[in-house]
């Protein structure tokens, strides 16, 4: 019952979650800022919910507890409420092999559409013009043979032509690429929110596990407790 209950309370803390993601995501922001900040803000906000689920699922074990010691006398009664079940399985948790250990402590981002469509639209035409500011003197070359000596000349009227068309083509494609990154926007956002949903998923599934764990831990102290005290209870 107690599994079923913190599994609900679970989900409904990642529910709310992600309505607070989505403020973050649906204003006029620079998306740069917003992936940096996110990127470490997301698993701290898990890493917080999950220590108030926590709390509530050791809320729920106590009262569990307390209910299965009814029938006990008051001697054991006070005998649990000093072993103080609460902070013992709290210490538990802060054990190295019993911690909360998301598998990554920073939302991993796919690729940016922006930056590949911005490369795909620019990158062309950059290329063409470096290469032609970069190779333009082998083209000039005027090779002749004086005297059976070779003489290498070269034209500066070319040269400097070529090198400004070659310029104007590395300016014409960074403007593109601009153009098509900025266009690329609303894609960016999407896969962002792809992104944040999936690791969102794989850290409830994590916590999900981490409090069964807690659960079990709380359960096998309990009975040991119990019969150890000459307390048998019922159905366990």
């Amino acid at each position: 019952m107690i599994h079923k209950t913190i599994e609900k309370d679970l989900h409904n803390e990642f529910v709310k979650l992600k309505t607070e993601l989505k403020l973050h995501l649906e204003a006029d922001f620079d998306i740069n800022q917003k992936k940096e900040f996110l990127k470490s803000h997301i698993p701290k906000e898990v890493v917080y919910k999950s220590k108030l689920l926590l709390d509530t699922l050791l809320n729920y074990l106590m009262d569990q507890a307390d209910k299965d010691l009814e029938k006990a006398d008051i001697e054991l009664q006070n005998k649990f409420f000093e072993a103080d079940f609460r902070k013992r399985s709290k210490e538990w948790t802060t054990q190295i092999e019993n911690r909360l250990e998301l598998d990554s402590g920073i939302v991993k981002y796919s690729t940016d559409p922006r930056l590949k469509q911005g490369l795909i639209t620019g990158g062309i035409p950059f290329v063409v013009g470096s290469i032609i500011t970069g190779v333009v003197s082998v083209k000039t070359k005027t090779v002749a043979t004086v005297a059976s000596k070779t003489v290498v000349s070269f034209s500066p009227y070319i040269v400097a032509g070529a090198i400004v068309a070659g310029l104007a083509t590395i300016i014409i494609s960074t403007l593109a690429f601009k153009k098509a990154y900025d266009k690329a926007a609303p894609k960016s956002l999407e896969t962002i929110k792809a992104d944040i949903d999936k690791y969102l998923e794989n850290a409830e599934m994590q916590v999900k596990g981490w409090l069964k764990s807690v659960i079990e831990a709380f359960n096998n102290d309990f009975i040991e407790f119990c019969s150890s005290n000459g307390f048998k209870l019922e159905g366990k």
